[in-house]
């Protein structure tokens, strides 16, 4: 699957010899406000972690996992990840983006490129990406990308002593087509 570039940004496939280089960044607490994840452990748990992303999908779960990393032209190195759960004519997209990158496109341009390799899969008909409400910079990443809200769900988890309500949104490939 070819990943292109968008300005300093370009997408490149997760290995598990990535995990010293994304330790320091992932390590950064101000990144989990909004997710129920925690910062890795140690260098080593999160090779661990790269070893079973990299190596696909669970037999016989109907899905194809794809991670890329996020890499900066500059000098700027690692700034986050990427990932799409393919099943069917569905695919499922998250990201994560350092806070030393926030505010800089770097969101808008990583999620852009995943799309662009997303919807050049041809059995992918929709994409859809979920926020927690309370994140108010994923959402307008979202609305910006062209994405449309198609539900909320109350209550979908429960992490750092709050309930976290999460936006569903829905992007087809005709209108990221249109759009891009």
């Amino acid at each position: 699957m070819k990943v292109g570039v968008r300005g300093d940004v370009r997408l490149v496939p997760l290995r598990p010899e990535h995990a010293e280089a994304m330790f320091s960044g992932l390590s950064d607490a101000r990144g989990y406000r909004f997710l129920p994840d925690d910062p890795p452990g140690s260098v080593e748990d999160l090779r661990e972690k790269y070893v079973r992303q990299s190596a696909g999908a669970p037999a016989g779960s109907g899905e194809v996992w794809r991670n890329w990393l996020i890499a900066g032209g500059d000098g700027a190195g690692l700034m986050g990840y990427t990932q799409a759960t393919f099943s069917g004519d569905d695919a499922v997209i998250g990201y994560h983006v350092f806070p030393a990158f926030w505010r800089r496109g770097v969101a808008t341009a990583a999620v852009g490129l995943t799309l662009d390799a997303v919807f050049a899969v041809g059995a992918v008909k929709a994409v859809r990406a979920f926020a927690d409400t309370r994140n108010a910079a994923s959402v307008a990443l979202m609305e910006r990308l062209d994405f449309r809200c198609l539900r909320v769900i109350e209550g979908a988890d429960f992490f750092r002593g709050e309930s976290s309500d999460e936006y569903e949104f829905t992007l087809s490939r005709r209108n990221w087509l249109a759009f891009r």
